[in-house]
């Protein structure tokens, strides 16, 4: 916190103008939790799960500045091997040093993992808001996370873009440019003006171990490897045309980061660029979107990008939710193509309860010599429970 001093400088003297600490205190708390079962039957891990809890207190001052401080824990069983997204997928067919991608966290080694039960402060910040735009200083998704916009999903923790948990441990694709995770960060916003609105974040050292990004993970015979200086940038666009009803979302967003590596590591890495776009159309009960991100990973002097994409729609019809999402990815650093599936239906009970099912397939395949893929991936039936508050 020390590293930004004049975000609370500003709050402090806004605050002492107003004369607000004088008066009794006003501020407004809330809490929200979730927990999510994920059962997928023809799976070894056929029982996952996941908890949050979260807590917002907010004050308005006279001047209309909105100060607060939000905060959010999270607890989870994932797959053992692919455990924060991040983890070993492909394995060499002759002894080397492996290989990891900085931005897709995918390993290519012999080694493999074991993960079990992992929590994490996901969210822990402060914030001013007001009309020039918010501030957020603290642990929290970068900017670049915040906007994203993509295919929606009829499931809580399964999103083919944005994957939570992965029954399967074959997920690889991932489009929602998570670049630093939770660590610790500052992020400006501006306010919507005609359904436009831009960020910027910058994250000094991305240490936060994270149960959806985790990018301090050091992977079983891999050399560590570090990102710092992470700047994110993106613009999103949410307006509802009031002559055909229709809603449109979009975001588009760039990153870039220095990344270290041990001396062992057998490639060269270098600054790291991810370039990401997404939207949705949304109309009569149906939503179509797709959304597309693009990364160096790191690497430089060897193949390393990291690419994905993926689609999908949703519609309500008799009661339920209906949902079909497709998606493929590639990641050059490990040697492997991916290709990602799933259809379903879900239903809400009130507020609190939700319940999907559904058919997901995951398939992974070699897309060079010399690169074997784990035995990962399958398909079969999932089932989502999910009560909420």
């Amino acid at each position: 916190m020390a590293l930004f001093p004049g975000f609370f400088l500003l709050v402090g003297a806004t605050a002492q103008a107003e004369d607000v600490w004088d008066e009794p205190i006003g501020w407004e708390t809330s809490w929200t939790g979730e927990s999510t079962v994920l059962i997928a039957p023809s799976e070894d891990e056929s029982l996952l799960f996941r908890l949050n809890l979260g807590g917002e207190a907010n004050h308005v001052l006279d001047s209309g500045l909105e100060i607060g401080a939000v905060a959010a824990f999270a607890v989870e069983q994932d797959h053992p091997q692919r455990a924060g997204f991040s983890g070993i997928v492909a394995a060499p067919l002759r002894p080397v040093i492996g290989v990891q991608g900085v931005f897709s966290g995918l390993g290519l080694s012999a080694s493999s993992e074991d993960e079990g039960i992992r929590g994490s402060l996901e969210t822990a910040y402060v914030y001013a808001q007001g009309g020039y735009g918010e501030i957020r200083i603290g642990r929290d998704a970068g900017i670049a996370k915040r906007f994203s916009e993509g295919a929606p999903s009829i499931f809580t923790t399964l999103s083919l873009g944005a994957p939570r948990l992965d029954p399967t441990g074959a997920a690889i694709l991932r489009t929602d440019h998570d670049l630093t995770g939770p660590s610790a960060k500052i992020s400006y916003a501006t306010p919507r003006i005609v359904g436009l609105k831009a960020g910027l974040s910058f994250t000094p050292e991305a240490n936060a171990r994270g149960l959806d990004r985790d990018p301090a993970r050091i992977l079983p015979g891999m050399p560590a490897v570090s990102i710092s200086n992470a700047t994110e940038a993106s613009v999103s666009f949410n307006h509802r045309f009031r002559s055909n009803g229709i809603r449109a979302r979009a975001a588009a967003a760039w990153s870039r980061a220095d990344v270290k590596a041990a001396p062992t590591a057998p490639s060269t890495y270098s600054d790291m660029t991810t370039w990401s776009a997404g939207g949705s159309l949304e109309w009569d009960g149906l939503v179509a979107g797709a959304s597309w991100l693009q990364s160096d990973n790191g690497i430089s002097g060897r193949p390393g990008d990291y690419s994905a994409w993926s689609a999908g729609l949703s519609k309500e019809a008799l009661g339920l939710s209906w949902g079909l999402e497709y998606g493929e990815e590639n990641d050059d650093a490990v040697g492997l193509d991916g290709e990602s599936l799933q259809v379903g239906a879900s239903k809400a009970f009130g507020e609190s309860l939700a319940i999907g099912a559904g058919y997901r397939r995951n398939s992974l395949a070699p897309s060079r010599a010399g690169v074997a893929e784990k035995m990962l991936g399958s398909e079969g039936i999932v089932i989502e429970i999910t009560l909420s508050r």
